[in-house]
């Protein structure tokens, strides 16, 4: 007589590999927005990859942490939207730039981000952004958002808003602008790869000091302290410098 007992172990022993079988790693998807932001993230179309300092750093991360890592490109607006809504995962972006925080969560700062006001003439001594501001014409990010600028904008200084940080330094070029108002990195990544032939003059005061998070949607809380324990460990190391530098590839400062 067949024993039942051996019936259902032989029944198990044929789901063990089912059973046994790796879960896939779950899935998260990064939003690369366009126009893209060099030094910090862009296509590389030579190597047909996204690169930058914040794909070399989360791409080690999210393959310690056993999780399959994409991205996704949209533009700077909708990407946020997207975020808020759980249909993306994350996104590089500052806390006070948004516009619902309480949707989010947000790293420890990669790196300190500093806007200045750039021009292709020199900056008067002993003079203050009220000088240089007066009446100016300042080229922006359309979308964005520029708190230390508004100001300026209610007494009589001109926005004009462009697509892209590249978009702004072509303005400014052909005298569209009096200023590029621009992040410190994007400005010389740009004049080292793109303007190497335009003299460029940095205000001799940055506009705020603010820290460049990744800001996730709420569903990974419980991936923050890996993530902040990463960053530490990468700015204690030396790594996030040097590989700035390395996207930037400095020659020179600007002036």
């Amino acid at each position: 007589m067949k024993s039942p007992f051996k019936s259902v172990f032989c029944g198990l022993l044929l789901l063990l590999p089912i059973l046994t079988a790796a879960a896939p790693p779950p899935k998260f998807k990064f939003v690369l927005y366009y126009p893209q932001v060099p030094p910090y993230m862009y296509q590389d179309n030579q190597q047909q990859e996204v690169a930058g300092l914040i794909p070399s750093l989360i791409n080690e991360f999210f393959q310690r942490q056993g999780i399959s890592l994409s991205y996704v490109i949209d533009n700077r607006k909708g990407a946020e939207h997207r975020l808020y809504a759980g249909d993306v995962d994350a996104m590089l972006l500052a806390k006070n730039w948004t516009e619902h925080p309480e949707l989010l969560v947000f790293s420890d700062p990669v790196i300190m981000h500093r806007d200045f006001l750039f021009a292709t003439k020199p900056f008067a001594a002993n003079t203050t952004p009220a000088n240089w501001l007066a009446n100016a014409r300042v080229c922006t990010r359309q979308y964005y958002v520029y708190e230390a600028l508004e100001p300026f904008f209610l007494k009589g200084t001109t926005r004009i808003d462009s697509s892209s940080e590249a978009a702004q330094m072509r303005m400014l070029q052909s005298g569209r602008c009096d200023y590029a108002y621009m992040n410190e990195h994007v400005a010389e990544w740009l004049r080292q790869h793109q303007f190497s032939d335009l003299t460029l003059y940095r205000s001799p005061s940055s506009f705020g000091n603010v820290g460049l998070t990744i800001a996730m949607h709420n569903k990974w809380q419980k991936l923050l302290p890996q993530l902040n324990a990463f960053l530490k460990e990468q700015r204690e190391n030396g790594n996030i410098e040097r590989k700035l530098a390395a996207e930037i590839k400095i020659k020179s400062p600007v002036k």
